[in-house]
């Protein structure tokens, strides 16, 4: 009787850009159709197709659990469970290969990189035909110690992979379904900060032959393909040939691929791809903001974007823009002018996702490695990219997420939907509706977890409205003199005076701790206290440290009497200032736009502009004199 191996595939526990429309990635599909050929049982399944039958599960000699990084607390559970019934669990995929450590502590081996050759190497292994240390790519344990072999060399020949049987996945019908995933391909020359997939797949670009394509859409005759390489048109002589021959041969689905701007711009390619009957392309935008575009390193600019547009809109296909936000040099008018111009543009679709530190891509390595990022939350379900995880620069991580769901719900309108169907344009009206209808139950489900954000900057105001049932409001915030002699300080008093407050400065004597009437001297004359915080004593900074020191200690002492303190942040550059503003600016105004207006009008610009400090400075004279 052959042994039953069992893999699977979870969803993701939160509603995501994809929820309603599933393509199926073909990892587990292909591992599985490979293990049928060598002999296996095997059972597959792909949670976003059908529920798991965990009575299969627990009958099976080995699980396979393929993990990203939102699917990895319900995969390390799932593995959990299967390990106390005493079956051998095996974990693979992106988010493992980049953490095997973690994945260790719920697996019992973790397979990195691709995993067509360490998987029939382990499994040698475990039945006494091999030796566990020579396996490439594999972590494991031996006694009570977590090992890890050398990396894999990435597969070259990928020709000698079998073709994907759709037929083993549980609740899975081609002909019903009408569509499939196809790679034509591996790897991604670029070098896109927020990206993964060269740390998976390599740099370079590793190719299917044509002829194994073309008998991979034979055998399957689907209605649609979606290509699903990293970049289909990375090579566009081999995709002209591709598609040439598709064409040929009679074999045109309506096909999907992911690709770049720089395909708009190739006139045959773009009439091979319109005479082999592309329905849609997914084109990663990534920004409309030239500096974010620079800092993701995406190598390309607006009026790439603009002109790509015109060219697919001028061929009849339809375009997915795919945008990400809430970089360093975006703010929230960034992402709902985006949402505008997609609108503009006449984009069928648009995805807004949330820059968020994936395991694996550069931005992960800046974030965790050097602490360039307060991180908000470690709960991988969250990193699907439409959660704030960390803590960006221009605004809070409350206004990043709300701002990333409105501008879609904005594009994503009744009139925008009205317009498609008046168009005729039938496709476009089904994909918005169900787009409109999935963020409406994506708000639903995710109120706590806004609500949970949004407490983060109006949690100090909530404490100062409770104080001011001993003290009455008085629109003043008391600032240490210090801080109002600093560079940061002229911009303080305009930022308040923006939002209808006034500063109230008071001397870093009342820190000392001798003066019995220090206390008397503040309360009831300001609504909260700036906490200036600073990490560490900078060079030629030690006295300023110091005192910002003696103020802490002496408002843990008087925490019960005195103002409520809000913490503001002087040597960090991972949005934390900005942060402290929203929170200070939520004493006087619930209004986190006029807070944004009044920061971008002061404290950002007073960075910039020498001349705002020294027109500004008059005022700061006056109030502290």
């Amino acid at each position: 009787m052959a042994k039953k191996f069992v893999l699977v595939e979870p969803k993701s526990t939160h509603l995501h850009v994809y929820s309603s429309f599933t393509i199926p990635r073909l990892g587990v599909i292909l591992l599985g159709t490979m293990l049928r050929d060598r002999g296996w049982d095997v059972r597959v399944y792909i949670e976003d197709v059908a529920p798991v039958d965990m009575k299969e599960v627990l009958s099976a000699d080995i699980v396979g659990i393929s993990t990203l990084t939102s699917t990895a607390p319900q995969s390390y559970r799932l593995a959990e469970t299967v390990r106390k019934a005493g079956i051998p669990v095996v974990i693979g995929g992106t988010h493992v290969t980049f953490l095997p450590d973690e994945a260790l502590d719920y697996a019992d081996y973790v397979v990195r990189g691709e995993g067509e050759e360490t998987l029939f190497e382990l499994i040698d292994a475990m039945e006494g035909r091999g030796d566990m240390e020579k396996i490439l790519g594999l972590s494991y344990w031996k006694g009570s110690r977590k090992l890890h072999n050398p990396d894999r060399p990435l597969k070259e020949d990928l020709d000698s992979n079998p073709i994907p049987d759709y037929g083993l996945v549980e609740g899975w019908n081609t002909q019903k379904r009408g569509l499939i995933s196809i790679a034509t391909s591996r790897g991604c020359p670029f070098t896109c900060t927020f990206c993964s997939v060269p740390g998976m797949y390599g740099h370079g670009f590793r190719m299917h032959s044509i002829e194994r394509v073309i008998e991979e859409i034979r055998v399957n005759n689907p209605k649609y393909v979606f290509f699903a390489d990293d970049l289909f048109t990375a090579n566009r002589k081999r995709t002209k040939d591709l598609l040439k021959r598709m064409i040929e041969e009679g074999l045109t689905p309506e096909w999907g691929a992911q690709i770049r701007t720089e395909t708009a711009f190739d006139p045959e390619l773009l009439e091979l791809m319109k005479a082999s009957n592309c329905f849609n392309v997914f084109i990663g935008f990534e920004s409309i903001n030239p500096q974010t575009l620079d800092l993701f390193n995406k190598r390309q600019t607006y009026e790439k974007i603009v002109r790509s547009v015109e060219a697919f809109n001028k061929a009849g296909i339809r375009i997915h823009g795919m945008f990400v936000v809430g970089a360093d040099t975006d703010d929230k008018n960034t992402i709902y002018e985006t949402a505008r111009l997609a609108q503009e543009w006449q984009l069928q679709s648009i995805q807004l996702m949330i820059l968020t530190p994936l395991p694996g891509s550069p931005d992960f390595d800046h974030f965790y490695a050097t602490g360039n990022r307060e991180l908000l939350y470690k709960d991988w379900s969250l990193y699907d990219g439409h959660h704030a995880v960390y803590r960006p620069k221009n605004m809070t991580a409350y206004e990043l997420n709300e701002a990333a769901i409105g501008a879609m719900e904005d594009f994503y309108s009744w009139k925008n939907i009205s317009r498609s169907a008046m168009r005729r344009d039938y496709y476009s009206t089904l994909i918005q509706f169900g787009a409109k209808h999935l963020l409406k139950n994506w708000r639903r489900e995710n109120q706590g977890f806004l609500e949970g954000l949004r407490s983060t900057v109006f949690e100090k105001a909530e404490e100062g409205i409770e104080s001011s049932s001993r003290n009455p409001r008085t629109n003043r915030v008391g600032v240490p003199r210090f801080i109002l002699d600093s560079e940061l300080g002229s911009g303080l008093v305009a930022f308040f005076a923006r939002l209808g407050s006034s500063v109230v400065p008071f001397s870093e004597s009342l820190a000392d701790g001798d003066d019995p009437t220090a206390l008397s001297r503040i309360r009831g004359k300001v609504d909260c206290i700036v906490l200036p915080v600073m990490e560490r004593a900078r060079q030629g900074e030690e006295e300023f440290f110091q005192k910002i020191e003696s103020l802490k200690q002496w408002l843990a002492q008087h925490k019960q009497s005195a103002p409520t303190a809000v913490s503001l942040f002087l040597d960090k550059q991972d949005g934390s200032l900005y942060s402290s503003l929203a929170q200070l600016g939520a004493f006087f105004t619930q209004d986190l736009d006029r807070v944004h207006r009044a920061y971008k009008e002061t404290i950002a610009g007073i960075r910039t502009s020498p001349s705002m400090a020294e027109e500004i400075k008059p005022v700061m004279v006056q109030m502290t004199s």
